[in-house]
């Protein structure tokens, strides 16, 4: 029956079907191609930009909205060119749709990791047969609800889908605002970054302190990554690793302050002085060490100080009050690729923003295939020549190209003078496989013959094909252990290494599953598992960071299973350098006290330093270790309490 033959009721009838397939449509495009990615983007904008090739993240908005407009477009196109009866029965499909995406993206596939900038997670994505289930459920429920409302109530189903149509312009618009002030940061740190080649100094008769922070370097693999490669014996020979040691918090705004300030920027120390931010101790922290060695007349390197004035691209504009120290932003500063992979970045984004958007709004059932291991479905062609970096993880490249280039950054000098360089790296935190056997990227990655059991001396066995993300993190770490011990074995060669302090340490761990203690055993409440303890890692892993220690020369590789923690690096640091130092922001000595301290108090709170911005850490879950061996379940507790 067409349109023209309909009496004046059916006439109506058949308009608020067009209404309601058009705000149907409308609402569709806005969920996939605006308000997802643009809440992507603007949990962390700066990801989505490079420092040193800066472009405004929403023009990746562009592409996306004009991906869904065009999709939804057709969907409304297709349905106006069908007759009534047709037009109704599709319109119900589509209302019943839009209700499903809506419940799917807000209450389902959340918990699937960290995603990166390149829209992968760190781990294939799956979920369990029973939230599979309870969603099939939610969207059989919803699809009722329509079917009745669309028989009973029509006007109601027009009104929530004009409401959420506005909801979701309105949300939009507001991240677009946040992308745009938090890019601007960014676009100034991108004006501040010196055009001066980053490069640091060593020096053959003076004394040579160096502080290497690896973010989220794992202690439980150094026993099997020396047994895998032997000659990192010999590259690492003079330092001793402190397995026995505990960090204070999962995140790097919590746990990184004490590793670079010392005991008076734990937890509890940050959160002592209230009248400060969070973020403005967490610069405190940062010029701790850099500070007592200026005034101790060492020539001092800052590279890539950590979430600097809190932001994701170090704003190392905190040190301008001291212009003697040299600071670099060196992640991201090799070229060798940059270009390659930015086009590459490009593509990804442009396309797989609204491809992300649809995987999200999908019943659980299919989010796997739709995810297709971060190709979306995306057809894939093998790599050309020259092409075999391009599709690795960018965040990954970005640091590892930093620890490939150690040697270039070197500077050997002969003048008496003591050096000072605090530089982090980020390659252990931003995980990707690499190939087997030198542990280097390359797309694809052949792991045909890779073995999946790491042994130790004393006949420990890690199984990497039990858990595709502790696989990632062993890559990564056996990685950065490599480049290191390249590294080593030039300052060696250039006759700087007797004279040369050396601390490798990260700020935290990771739930691998390494400690064999599991935190849900200690929690008052299970409940209290929802806000920060992931379902599937809850061990103490997470707050045993890597800390490797060679003094002024020192000879052979020792184990020592004294008690530390990572606040003990300046006091590391400082010994045999810095005569009685203290923190210049407060006047107190620094002193080490992990051999004294009764309680150490660890706190989980939110990542994102946007929002966690305040004089206090958000609504803290608080654990607590007493004792001396961090391996002993018995010396941890789980409360919820605030300050």
């Amino acid at each position: 029956m067409k349109r023209s033959e309909l009496n004046p009721r059916q006439k109506k009838t058949d308009r608020n079907n067009m209404i309601l397939l058009l705000l149907c449509c409308l609402y569709l495009a806005l969920l996939t191609g605006l308000f997802i990615p643009s809440s992507v983007i603007s949990a962390s904008p700066a990801e989505f930009v490079d420092a040193r090739y800066f472009q405004d993240p929403t023009r990746y908005l562009v592409s996306s909205s004009l991906i869904g407009a065009g999709v939804f477009l057709a969907a409304a196109v297709i349905g106006i060119l069908l007759p009534p009866r047709g037009r109704k029965r599709y319109t119900t499909v589509l209302a019943v749709i839009t209700a499903a995406a809506a419940i799917n993206y807000m209450f389902f596939g959340k918990n699937y990791g960290s995603l990166s900038s390149a829209l992968k997670y760190e781990t294939a994505v799956s979920c369990p047969a029973g939230t599979v289930i309870l969603n099939l459920a939610c969207v059989a429920a919803a699809a009722a609800a329509v079917v009745l409302l669309r028989k009973k109530h029509s006007l109601v189903l027009r009104i929530a889908c004009l409401y959420g149509c506005v909801s979701l312009a309105v949300m939009s618009w507001m991240n677009i605002g946040t992308i745009r002030e938090k890019a601007g940061e960014v676009r100034d740190i991108s004006d501040r970054i010196t055009a001066e080649e980053a490069g640091f100094s060593l020096d053959r008769q003076g004394k040579n302190v160096v502080v290497i922070m690896l973010d989220r370097a794992i202690s439980g693999f150094v026993p099997y990554i020396l047994e895998e490669k032997p000659e990192l014996k010999r590259q690492f020979d003079g330092f001793t690793w402190y397995p026995n040691t505990l960090s204070y918090g999962y995140h790097t705004n919590i746990a990184a302050p004490a590793l670079f300030g010392g005991y008076e920027y734990t937890p509890d120390g940050l959160e002592s002085r209230p009248e400060k931010t969070l973020r403005e101790k967490h610069n405190e922290a940062l010029k701790v060490m850099p500070l007592n060695f200026l005034r101790a007349g060492y020539e001092v390197t800052v590279c890539d100080a950590p979430y600097a004035n809190y932001q994701w691209i170090p704003d190392l504009s905190i040190y301008d009050d001291e212009p003697a120290i040299r600071r670099y932003n060196t992640i991201g500063m090799f070229d060798d690729y940059k270009l390659e992979i930015l086009a590459y970045l490009d593509r990804v984004r442009n396309r797989n923003l609204f491809a992300y958007s649809l995987f999200r709004c999908a019943p659980l059932l299919l989010q796997p295939a739709l995810y297709d291991n971060g190709r979306y479905l995306e057809p894939q062609k093998p790599p050309e020549e020259g092409e075999m970096l391009v599709g690795v993880s960018p965040d990954f490249l970005n640091s590892y190209m930093v620890m490939k280039n150690l040697d270039s950054l070197t500077r050997i000098t002969e003048n008496g003078s003591n050096t000072f360089l605090m530089l982090t790296n980020e390659m252990t935190h931003d995980v990707t496989e690499l190939q087997e056997p030198d542990y280097i990227p390359r797309n694809p990655v052949d792991q045909s013959k890779a073995e999946n059991l790491r042994r130790t001396t004393d006949g420990r066995e890690l199984n990497l094909g039990d858990d595709e993300r502790l696989r990632i993190h062993y890559d990564a770490n056996m990685a950065a252990f490599l480049q290191l011990g390249k590294w080593f074995d030039s300052l060696r060669e250039q006759g700087v290494w007797d004279q040369t302090k050396i601390i490798v340490v990260s700020d935290h761990g990771c739930y691998l599953g390494l400690s064999g203690v599991n935190l849900k055993d200690k929690l008052p409440d299970p409940g209290l598992a929802n806000r920060y303890l992931s379902d599937q890692w809850t061990d103490t892993t997470s707050y045993n960071p890597l800390l490797l220690v060679k003094d002024f020369g020192a000879s052979g590789f020792r184990t020592d299973d004294t008690f530390m923690t990572n606040a003990e690096t300046p006091g590391l640091a400082f010994q045999d350098a810095v005569a009685e130092p203290v923190n210049p922001f407060t006047g107190n000595p620094l002193a080490r006290e992990a051999a004294s301290a009764e309680e150490h108090h660890i706190v989980e709170s939110d990542w994102h330093i946007a929002d966690n911005d305040g004089n206090f850490f958000t609504d803290p879950l608080r654990i607590t270790f007493r004792g001396k061996d961090i391996f002993d379940a018995e010396n941890w507790s789980v409360e919820d309490r605030n300050p």
